[in-house]
């Protein structure tokens, strides 16, 4: 019986001296809970030592997940003295907040200039609407005209009128004989200061050539030279036949020399010259 009243006095002083353990508890689990105050760190002794060291500042980052890059940590504002701060000036009109990160920035609009004291600007609408074709009075300028003399043309000389064909009488005067078929007719031509030089024609037709002068060209064709009659022949032969193609007569007196010979004529045409040729002589 006395032991289970101590144990009984020990139970009831054991619950006792309890509630003072608890309230203990609580008031440190609030201690703890609440936010860390200020602590003003103890006056040192000598001022002339080192500095009061302050605790380090811990800063805890939470890492981002692998792959993530970290978010900028905002940086603290830096304390300053009133003295060192600038003086703040009353803000511009023209301050524009930045758009977000990936908008362009509307277009600011610029201020209407202000006009000067005494000047009026003009009203836009009593402006007239600028013409992008410019209108430029037509100026007409009269090109000089060039003075070009007049052309010169040469007056050509008169044409010497074609010889006509000689007469009878006239055939008859001249330095040598000849016996004319009809329907040929005789036409001189000068050759020089002393000479002359007759076609026998028929037509337009020259026939035979006859040259009266100091000095004459013959030979003119290749042949056998052959001299009768007082005058040098030249014989070609041709088909068989002998032709006489040229003669030379020649005179003590003007004109010296008179060269007969036959153009170049086929057939009865050749026939007939060479037989005209052949009834020349001189006088």
């Amino acid at each position: 019986m006395p032991i289970i009243a101590l144990a009984a006095a020990l139970l009831i002083s054991g619950q006792a001296t309890t509630p003072p353990q608890r309230a203990t508890s609580d008031l440190t689990r609030d201690l703890n809970s609440a936010p860390p105050s200020a602590v003003t760190p103890p006056a040192s002794s000598s001022a002339s030592s080192t500095p009061a060291q302050t605790p380090a500042r811990t800063t805890t980052q939470t890492l981002p997940p692998i792959g993530q890059s970290p978010a900028a940590a905002p940086r603290p504002a830096p304390t300053t003295s009133p003295a060192q701060r600038p003086a703040q000036t009353p803000s511009s009109s023209n301050t524009q907040a930045l758009p977000p990160i990936g908008q362009s920035p509307a277009a600011t609009p610029r201020p209407a200039p202000t006009p000067s004291r005494g000047i009026t600007p003009p009203a836009t609408s009593q402006l007239p609407a600028a013409s992008t074709t410019t209108s430029r009075p037509a100026t007409t300028t009269a090109a000089p005209q060039a003075t070009m003399p007049a052309p010169v043309t040469a007056t050509p000389p008169p044409a010497t009128p074609a010889p006509a064909a000689l007469n009878a009488a006239a055939i008859a005067a001249l330095p040598f004989r000849i016996e004319l078929p009809a329907g040929l007719t005789i036409t001189p031509a000068r050759a020089g200061a002393e000479a002359n030089i007759y076609r026998v024609q028929r037509g337009d037709q020259t026939l035979l050539m006859i040259y009266a002068g100091p000095s004459s060209q013959f030979p003119i064709y290749d042949g056998e030279m052959v001299r009768a009659g007082g005058r040098a022949s030249v014989v070609v032969t041709e088909g068989g036949r002998r032709l006489a193609m040229e003669h030379l007569f020649q005179r003590p007196t003007a004109p010296k020399e008179i060269h007969v010979w036959i153009t170049s004529v086929t057939g009865a045409d050749r026939d007939l010259a060479e037989r005209i040729g052949q009834s020349i002589d001189a006088r």
